[in-house]
């Protein structure tokens, strides 16, 4: 005997998705619209990917798109820490031009913007192949996290935790510290405080 009809039954599958979403977002802060970040989103791809269920195009789509994300943002990441790297030499040095080490800054600053919009067109493209019921899943995904951003007053990013239990507000102690839209951090050793 069937205790749930299938309209029960899928609903019951939608809920219990949600609730795990939700569930897995509720302990992290929400992300304003200006501030999301693929790689703040990445991690929860996994579940999101389960509760869609995916058929096997929209899965080899998925995964070729997570797998070209993974790449870009290993690059960045790495890109990001030689520059992070050759700001310090350059700050270091006696004849230091900030302007110089701005340039630098600005080109990840311009860099990072173009892939940004490179990693919405092709998640884009994946949303496109889902269903409209798949969509509306990910589009309530969305949905809750910027309520969440609305009621946190503007959700602003935590402070990250440093060895020792220190928290970092931007710079070291005893430098300036400079933060482009693209969230490339650069401390300048000296800087005022």
């Amino acid at each position: 005997m069937r205790l749930l009809s299938r309209s029960s039954s899928l609903a019951l599958c939608r809920l219990s998705a949600a609730l795990a979403l939700s569930a897995m977002l509720s302990s992290a802060l929400a992300t304003p619209v200006m501030d999301m970040r693929a790689d703040d989103y990445l991690p929860m791809a996994a579940e999101l990917k389960k509760s869609l269920n995916l058929n096997a195009n929209q899965q080899t789509l998925w995964s070729q798109t997570e797998t070209k994300t993974r790449n870009l943002l290993r690059e960045r990441k790495a890109r990001r820490e030689r520059l992070q790297e050759a700001t310090l030499v350059g700050a270091q040095s006696a004849t230091a031009e900030l302007r110089d080490l701005g340039k630098a800054i600005d080109e990840e600053t311009t860099l990072g913007a173009s892939e940004e919009k490179q990693l919405r067109e092709w998640w884009l493209t994946v949303n496109d192949a889902l269903t409209e019921s798949q969509r509306q899943m990910v589009v309530q995904l969305i949905s809750e996290q910027l309520q969440r951003a609305q009621d946190n007053g503007g959700g602003a990013r935590p402070e990250h935790k440093e060895e020792g239990g220190e928290h970092r507000s931007g710079g070291r102690r005893g430098g300036a510290s400079m933060k482009g839209p693209g969230g490339a951090n650069i401390s300048l050793p000296g800087g005022g405080s």
